[in-house]
């Protein structure tokens, strides 16, 4: 009986999740603009705020499936086929597999965290230093905010030892984060390496999820 109990109430929270997911604005936009999913907006946001993404830019995606995101950076940094490298560029990955996008450099079924992914990023830069490096990595959620929030800190860092080789001088990186208690911490050691550090929780953030983004501004350098 109590297993029962168990299977009914995951499966009312996942009827719960589906009602809120159609009725979500963002996801009926996210249809009517044609991006890949409602993250997309999120990034347009933080973009509108911040003006994270201009024309010009070498910008580095990590956790780009389905796609969203690679669309607002394609279409902010201008890059038309076949002409879109000769200035800008974004490279996006993902472990996942997902569908191109035109004017995007696009590696599926990527880990970032493996350093031969890495060592493909880099001669994909072709000794270029990226002005942005931005994450929206996660793992699999299990549940568990503690775990959760210790594997994507993982991710997090992973991803800070690259831009501290990869970013240009007054560089920029932005991370998801689940919140927690390591999140002043991650504050901590980026301010080491960066001017000025914040959270932000975009409004196409669900509000009762305890995802945030970090925003690290002007790289200090490897000096």
């Amino acid at each position: 009986m109590k297993s029962f109990h168990l299977i009914l109430r995951r499966h009312l929270s996942s009827q719960s999740w589906m009602q809120r997911h159609v009725r979500d604005t963002f996801v009926k936009q996210s249809r009517y603009q044609n991006y890949r999913s409602r993250a997309a907006f999120k990034l347009i946001e933080m973009n509108k705020q911040y003006q994270l993404l201009k024309p010009g830019m070498i910008v580095i995606e990590c956790g780009a499936a389905p796609g969203s995101w690679t669309q607002v950076i394609v279409e902010c940094l201008k890059l038309k086929p076949p002409e879109c490298h000769k200035t800008g560029a974004v490279i996006a990955l993902d472990k996942a597999d997902f569908a191109t996008i035109p004017g995007a450099i696009c590696l599926p079924k990527t880990d970032f965290t493996s350093h031969i992914s890495q060592a493909r990023i880099l001669s994909a830069l072709n000794d270029r230093k990226t002005d942005l490096i931005l994450s929206d990595m996660s793992p699999n959620v299990t549940g568990q905010h503690d775990y959760d929030h210790e594997r994507i800190l993982q991710l997090v860092y992973s991803t800070v030892r690259f831009a501290s080789i990869s970013l240009k001088d007054q560089g920029n990186f932005l991370t998801k984060i689940f919140n927690g208690n390591q999140t002043e911490k991650l504050i901590e050691d980026l301010n080491l390496i960066f001017q000025k550090v914040q959270k932000i929780k975009p409004e196409a953030s669900r509000m009762d999820s305890t995802e945030l983004y970090i925003l690290a501004t002007g790289f200090k350098g490897r000096g």
